[in-house]
C-alpha cells in the first residue's frame, strides 16, 4: 500500500516529500474516482446476489460499460 510521507515532528516536509505526496494523492484520487464510478452500478455497490460463477463476467461487463475503450 502506498501512503504519503508524514511531517517529522517539529520540522517541515522537504520539497521531495511534497512532490512525492502530490503524486501519491493524484494516483489515489484517480483510483477512488474509478471505484466510485463502478459503485454507481448497484451490482457492485451492494451484496452480489447472483451466481458466483457469473460474478467475473458481470464485473467485466460493468467495467466495459463504465469505461469504454478508446480507439474503437
Amino acid at each position: 500500500m502506498l501512503t504519503p510521507r508524514r511531517k517529522p515532528p517539529g520540522q517541515e516536509r522537504s520539497t521531495a516529500d511534497k512532490v512525492a505526496n502530490r503524486s501519491v494523492s493524484t494516483l489515489r484520487a484517480a483510483v477512488e474516482r474509478a471505484i466510485a464510478h463502478l459503485k454507481d452500478w448497484k451490482t457492485l455497490a451492494t451484496r452480489y446476489r447472483g451466481l458466483l460463477a457469473r460474478f467475473a463476467l458481470v464485473t467485466q461487463t460493468v467495467t466495459d460499460l463504465t469505461f469504454p475503450k478508446e480507439g474503437w
